[in-house]
């Protein structure tokens, strides 16, 4: 089966949202501030008068510097109006969270690995660390240093190399245009703001002057934090923090706060993993500025000076993407391809990755850890990922009533890389195509339960008795109605050797699923009626690609559906069987609980309302899903699965199901609380029997009782631990019947692993069923 394309790229479990930032000043408020002691006009008078104008003249920077400083502060607020839209630092990429259903995280996703954090959230010292080595002067000037200006032309024209003179606002100002030049993908923007420009310099100053007038120096200094670069693709103090040292921004110590602001001026060079002396040399340099401004004393520097730098190092790179979040990578690649196709995330798929990579949506999925362990556990003991045969094996759980997927494992490793290695994919083994699953594996008799309610729906009973062929016979197309039309070819089915008993009640086709009594069934039904019941119960094709025409050109209306021809994903099963668990509720699976955006404000995803799809004129839809959920019980006390028996005997009711030849196995069953589906087969479509296979070293017959439903009862005795028991609901009891004593009895030729039922179709995928 061909890999489908990867996903975007993956990321790491942000923490919670801090509060929205302190509001702007208002223009009022920026109107009284333009006469302050750091207002723009100040810092101008200052610029202008300070004996540097004929340096700035000539270095091509005083036109536009006077002509604001003539203008007065009134018009270098108006002058805010020439700044960037996305100075708030809302707009910055932040990382986004995926989380279990407890609120712990799974994983994360970000193009940019970043959280913001508000100033209070920062060690002081960190603040005082980059105020010392970047702009000493931050909390004097105006937006631009005129005495750092006059230093860098005094310097650059005297021979001195060049030097530049940007304070913390410029350099805010700067990486806010960078910010919006990559986002918008300009490479000509990232290129002129990354290459020395006097003209550039000079808006940078225009616009730092006049953001000073918008923003109070906290709210700079926080913005520039959050904005600054730290090396490998880390942004911001707060995931800086957590990267090289696993611990917030509000435990930073000394000699950290030195190391991460020493990188700022060169974050690469500086990087401590790659170039670990050159950013210990630069912490010492932060170091000896804090100490000359008085940040520090000579005990403190001292101490921090002898901490070697592989003692200060704790890297944690965060989770990024589906793959790190191992046993239960292929749910995270669920809820994305959920998230993606979801309105509720952007009005289109590009809107909905960046919501994702570059949004902090924090997202509380539907997976239970404990029931996810029991599951990976499950299927790895079944069939392992490193098995010869390499077999497939998954299960599935789905809360009945509310849709809510508990577990989903396969024994597989994800990987969104191009590999042949054994046990590696990207396609997820238990759901649809169009969610990042493959298309689908022939359900057998796991269908039959379809076909079994549309009975009920038709006022039949489980008492009746219906033909049943002992070895096979041939239906005439002309037994068969699909949508009031009948058929052109005929339909040969088989058993087992030995099942069939002529004639039996359909409660015992039921429990030893007998393809001939089923198929006798299906010519007292409308064809397009089962059709139709499966699909009221989520029941569909996992690709429509894998369902043939029907013989008369519809799509998928054969004979053999009733005996599980259409190729199907295990959470279809799962959800299909949960509806019979809740007493005729069915709800469409879901992976997300809730979500929140960056703000802490609530996303409403989409989820579509539950039904009762079984009801009729003289039944609810609770009355005939507890009748065949009766009949389902006896799959456990006399059936095919009888030699497994219930998860520690608890009330349970479920269905084997296996293919033709062998290649697929199933069983979906369930409790009041839980519906799981477990699959065992190949996923590659090669139709080799599974009874052909040397599964962990052992060769036998493989029927559904034989790994699949062992996998079910065992990974279902864990995730139900602590549970109390409870009762099924009581079935319709005009819709069972009154048996005889031989009905009651439960007699059969044999109710063993290996004397399950089987059927044959030439005309629309053939299988042999349990």
């Amino acid at each position: 089966m061909a890999g489908r394309p990867s996903s975007p790229p993956g990321a790491d479990a942000p923490r919670e949202t801090p509060d929205a930032r302190p509001p702007r000043r208002t223009r009022s408020a920026r109107a009284t501030a333009a006469g302050s002691a750091g207002s723009v006009g100040t810092g101008l008078a200052t610029l202008v008068g300070g004996g540097v104008v004929a340096g700035l003249l000539v270095a091509g920077l005083a036109v536009p510097v006077v002509a604001t400083a003539g203008a007065g502060a009134d018009a270098a607020v108006d002058m805010f109006e020439d700044l960037p839209t996305q100075l708030d630092p809302s707009a910055l990429p932040v990382r986004s969270t995926i989380r279990y259903a407890d609120g712990s995280p799974m994983t994360g996703f970000y193009a940019e690995n970043r959280v913001i954090v508000p100033l209070d959230a920062v060690a002081p010292v960190m603040s005082d660390a980059v105020v010392a080595i970047e702009d000493s002067r931050f909390y004097e000037h105006g937006g631009a240093d005129p005495q750092g200006i006059a230093r860098a032309f005094v310097n650059n024209v005297t021979g001195g190399g060049t030097q530049g003179a940007s304070t913390l606002t410029q350099q805010w100002i700067k990486n806010v245009l960078l910010q919006q030049a990559r986002e918008a993908g300009d490479e000509d923007a990232v290129t002129a703001l990354t290459t020395p420009n006097e003209a550039r310099k000079v808006r940078e100053i225009r616009l730092a002057i006049a953001a000073e007038e918008e923003y109070s120096k906290d709210q700079i200094l926080e913005n520039y934090l959050n904005i600054a670069l730290f090396g490998a693709n880390t942004y911001g103090v707060e995931a800086a923090s957590e990267y090289y040292f696993s611990k917030p921004a509000s435990e930073l110590a000394l000699p950290d706060a030195a190391l991460l602001a020493g990188m700022i001026q060169n974050p690469s060079f500086y990087e401590p993993t790659t170039n670990p002396q050159d950013a210990q040399d630069r912490r010492d340099v932060v170091l000896g500025r804090m100490l000359d401004l008085g940040k520090i004393d000579q005990a403190q520097h001292d101490a921090a000076v002898a901490v070697p730098i592989a003692d200060q190092l704790r890297i944690d790179k965060p989770a990024n993407g589906c793959a790190p979040a191992g046993a239960t990578a292929y749910f995270c690649d669920y809820v994305v391809q959920t998230i993606l196709q979801d309105p509720a995330f952007g009005e289109d798929r590009d809107a909905r990755v960046r919501a994702l990579y570059r949004g902090g949506v924090d997202v509380t999925t539907t997976l239970e850890s404990g029931r996810q362990y029991a599951a990976w556990q499950q299927v790895q003991e079944t069939v392992p990922v490193d098995d010869s045969s390499q077999v497939g094996a998954t299960l599935v759980s789905v809360e009945p009533g509310t849709g809510k997927v508990r577990a989903m494992a396969q024994n597989r490793v994800y990987t969104t890389a191009p590999t042949d290695q054994r046990g590696y994919t990207n396609i997820n083994y238990n759901v649809d195509e169009d969610l990042g699953g493959g298309r689908g594996f022939q359900p057998g008799s796991n269908w039959k339960p379809f076909t079994l309610a549309t009975w009920l729906k038709e006022d039949n009973t489980l008492r009746e008795s219906v033909t049943a062929a002992p070895r096979q016979t041939v239906f005439p197309a002309s037994d068969f109605r699909a949508c009031g039309n009948r058929l052109v070819d005929d339909w040969e089915v088989r058993n087992s050797e030995g099942t069939g008993t002529g004639r039996m009640t359909v409660l015992q086709a039921t429990y030893d699923s007998v393809n001939t009594a089923y198929a006798s069934m299906a010519t007292e039904l409308d064809l397009c009626d089962i059709r139709a019941t499966a699909e009221s119960l989520g029941a569909h094709p996992a690709s429509p690609e894998s369902v043939p025409p029907s013989q008369d050109g519809r799509l998928g209306v054969n004979p053999a559906n009733v005996l599980g021809s259409d190729p199907v994903a295990p959470l279809t099963m799962a959800a299909a069987y949960a509806t019979f668990a809740s007493g005729g509720t069915y709800c469409p699976p879901r992976p997300i609980e809730s979500v929140v955006d960056r703000d802490g404000q609530p996303i409403q995803p989409t989820v579509e309302s539950c039904t009762q799809p079984l009801a009729t004129d003289d039944h609810t839809s609770e009355q005939i899903a507890n009748t065949v959920t009766y009949a389902l019980e006896n799959v456990f006390t006399r059936g095919t699965a009888e030699r497994v028996g219930r998860p520690d005997g608890r009330p349970a009711a479920g269905k084997t199901g296996t293919t033709n030849k062998m290649v697929q196995t199933w069983f979906s069953g369930y409790t009041p609380q839980l519906a799981t589906t477990a699959w065992v087969g190949h996923p590659d479509e090669s139709g080799t029997s599974l009874s052909d296979e040397r599964i962990k070293g052992v060769r036998r017959t493989v029927y559904g009782s034989t790994y699949a439903a062992p996998m079910w009862r065992d990974y279902m005795e864990q995730a139900l631990e602590g549970l109390p028991e409870e009762d099924f609901g009581p079935p319709a009891w005009d819709l069972v019947g009154t048996f005889s004593s031989s009905d009651s009895s439960g007699s059969s030729s044999s109710s063993s692993d290996d004397d399950e039922d089987q059927s044959s179709s030439s005309d629309s995928g053939d299988e042999d069923d349990d």
